[in-house]
């Protein structure tokens, strides 16, 4: 036990001071990164009024960016500025990023008057924000742990083992904590009664700017080595060499490989077999950037599909949309000490999933599992959405409110071709809805199978095609009445934020000579002073509003003799996310409040994408750790930051698909999208299962392992020092 004690410390022992700055520096950033893409989907949303296609794809483009940059990068650092000068100017970009993104969520939000050509670029400010973001995000990404991995010396490959795993660990912690709180900071917190943006995105620009100034603070004790050369730049030169002369080669001529006509008096030949042996990985690289597409739309659509959900999770409170996504990084640090502590050792005994070909494409299969449970949760919300009456039929939603009577209502004379009757009899504070009844003027009874109250016959409805009406029905002084029917939303909120709308039934001379009454209604909560004020006549139905879910409270005010009267009307309601909600408040001098749900809220739980974010995690582990250790263990030392940016290109292209496909508008069911996508991924496992069959591992001699990644290109011939400077 001592050994193994001596031996864990022994990791640690050595570690410069330096990494402490450069590890805290990166937890910051990359909290400031996954706290701004948490929040980004729903500001799209609900801050610009994009739709989903376009929200997706303005999303997943910015996610491209931010893993196409990265090349430009590392050319700016290996070429130019060196990895310390790029990382301070890249950051700075990054937040003047933040702070664009921060200044677009105020615009329009404030109280004081904003001239129109400033309202109006509140989206050209977010875009040029999400420019600047992707360009310093991107951009540092090579840097920073390139540059911590300088600060070692020769023999201290464990500690820096330690340096690269408490770098990942600090990316995962730091995106946990931002998509956890970033939410937060949007709903619960208020900014001039609206859902607070600026805040959300605010925060993450004060820790960004402060990881910058620490990582400043560092300065003397970093190791900084200059701009010597950028290899990518150098293959690639390489690569056109090649294809050059074997567009221009003698007819009749061949070779083994196509690098083969590389003119290896301008290239090393070490060169040259470098750049084929990460070729021959690269091409296992083409089927993967479909699983990247899938993994990327936790961000997006899964986002979207929580927007949709119930986020009630009983003792856990409120999850809110854009917090779900958190669940990643939390089950990546749980799984991965599990993974490598208990099932790698336990497949290994099995003698199954050894290698890294075959846990990544047990990963790709595991990502298209998720995506059915996708598609199967979302067939679900689906089947909750309401569904307008036919072309050329309406609805008719009737409504008991005549104390003691249980409500029958009938059409008088039949409709012809009506096949369905309204469910009756209609218990008191109930109601039910008939659809589909032929459109036209028609007319109805309505009698009580119970109660003293006369009958009301003969009411006329005037029904529009596609529209849904609502007849409340109330007993006004031992007599069934009813005011004209009121035109009824029956589709879904746009956004997730409830709709409502208040009726004010009782007549107002009962209060105020002067029948001067005005019904504000206000959230339960106290934080949240922003309110509805209406001027109410009796009968009268205001337009829906939009308000934020929660509980509310109804207040009655009247002046009598100039003074001001209120009445806090006892009972509250509660309006949930995706319901349409009307408010009726009746009775004389006793106001009371009852709440008809018009369309109903969202029903199906936030917590049933957990089964999809665990699966879609397991599948993370098995095939984005593995994936990285594959490429990296198949590259000659020298090239494996070449192989670095061609991963990083797989996540970029990966994001483009998603654009493509959410812009092209080709699926409109969004179920049957997740279900392509599933089966998608299915095809490309297929592939690569077929491909990982026939490849053959690439032998790194050890003369490589131990090599400088670039001096040895520039020892022979000298044409190609020259190339590298």
């Amino acid at each position: 036990m001592a050994e193994e004690t001596s031996s864990f410390r022994d990791r640690f022992r050595g570690i410069p001071k330096s990494i402490g700055f450069i590890w805290t520096f990166e937890f910051m950033e990359r909290f400031s990164y996954y706290g701004n893409q948490a929040v980004l989907t729903l500001f799209l949303l609900e801050s610009l009024s994009f739709d989903d296609d376009t929200t997706t794809a303005i999303f997943h483009a910015f996610k491209f960016a931010t893993y196409f940059t990265p090349i430009l990068g590392a050319i700016l650092a290996d070429s130019w500025q060196g990895k310390y000068r790029s990382i301070i100017g890249l950051s700075i970009v990054y937040c003047l990023g933040h702070v664009m993104f921060t200044m677009s969520g105020l615009i329009g939000r404030t109280p004081y008057p904003i001239p129109g050509g400033i309202a109006q670029a509140k989206a050209p400010v977010a875009m040029i924000g999400l420019a600047l973001l992707s360009v310093g995000i991107g951009g540092r990404k090579p840097c920073v742990s390139s540059f911590g991995g300088d600060q070692f010396k020769e023999g201290q490959a464990k500690q820096l083992g330690v340096f690269f795993s408490l770098f990942y660990l600090a990316i995962n912690i730091g995106a946990f904590l931002s998509q956890l709180i970033t939410p937060v900071l949007r709903n619960d917190v208020q900014c001039f009664g609206h859902d607070c943006f600026a805040l959300a995105f605010g925060v993450p620009l004060v820790v960004m700017t402060l990881g910058t100034v620490l990582f400043v603070l560092g300065t003397y004790s970093y190791k900084k080595r200059p701009a010597a050369g950028n290899l990518l730049v150098l293959v690639t030169k390489a690569m056109v060499n090649a294809i050059k002369n074997r567009c221009n080669r003698s007819k009749g001529e061949s070779r083994d490989h196509w690098m083969d006509y590389c003119d290896t008096n301008i290239y090393s030949p070490r060169l040259v077999g470098d750049i084929k042996l990460v070729l021959h990985v690269m091409i296992m690289f083409l089927p993967l950037p479909i699983y990247w597409t899938l993994f990327s739309q936790q961000g997006s659509r899964w986002t979207l599909q929580a927007y949709r959900m119930d986020g009630d999770a009983g003792a856990l409170g409120t999850i809110q949309p854009d917090q779900i996504q958190s669940l990643n990084p939390l089950l990546i640090i749980i799984l991965i000490p599990i993974f490598q502590g208990a099932i790698y050792p336990l497949l290994e005994k099995c003698r199954i999933l050894r290698s890294p070909l075959q846990r990544m494409c047990t990963g790709m299969a595991l990502s298209s599992v998720a995506y059915i449970i996708t598609g199967l949760i979302q067939l679900k919300i689906q089947s909750y959405v309401p569904v307008l009456p036919a072309e050329g039929t309406a609805g008719l939603r009737v409504v008991n409110m005549a104390p003691g009577c249980s409500l029958t209502p009938v059409f008088m004379p039949p409709i012809d071709g009506l096949t369905t009757e309204f469910k009756s009899p209609i218990p008191y504070m109930d109601q039910t809805l008939l659809k589909d009844i032929p459109v036209g003027q028609h007319t109805m009874d309505f009698s009580c199978s119970s109660g003293p109250v006369q009958n009301l016959t003969a009411y006329p409805v005037d029904l529009e095609s596609q529209k849904i009406y609502t007849v409340i029905v109330a007993d006004k002084n031992a007599q069934l009445s009813a005011p004209q029917p009121y035109t009824t939303r029956g589709k879904k909120p746009e956004k997730s934020d409830p709709m409502m709308r208040l009726i004010y039934l009782s007549d107002p001379s009962n209060l105020t000579p002067d029948r001067m009454v005005n019904v504000k209604i206000q959230s339960h909560d106290v934080s949240d002073q922003h309110h509805m004020f209406y001027n109410v006549t009796e009968n009268a139905a205001t337009e829906y509003v939009v308000k934020g879910p929660g509980t509310f409270q109804v207040e009655v005010q009247y002046h009598v003799n100039g003074s001001l009267q209120t009445i806090d009307v006892s009972q509250t309601y509660l309006a949930k996310n995706g319901g349409v909600y009307t408010i009726v408040v009746f009775g004389s001098t006793q106001l009371n409040l009852t709440t008809f749900a018009d369309v109903e809220p969202n029903r199906l739980n936030i917590l049933w994408q957990v089964p999809q974010y665990f699966v879609i995690t397991v599948g993370e582990v098995l095939f984005s750790i593995t994936g990285l250790e594959f490429s990296y263990s198949q590259a000659p030392k020298s090239m494996k930051a070449v192989m670095q940016a061609a991963w990083l290109l797989t996540i970029a292209f990966g994001n483009l698909i998603t654009v493509v496909v959410a812009k092209s508008r080709l699926i409109q069911d969004q179920a049957v999208e997740f279900f392509m996508f599933a089966v998608l991924m299915a095809v490309m496992t297929a592939i690569f299962i077929v491909m990982s069959h026939f490849y053959k591992y690439n032998v790194i001699p050890p003369d490589e392992e131990d090599g400088d990644e670039m001096t040895k290109y520039r020892t022979e011939p000298k044409e190609t020092a020259k190339l590298m400077e």
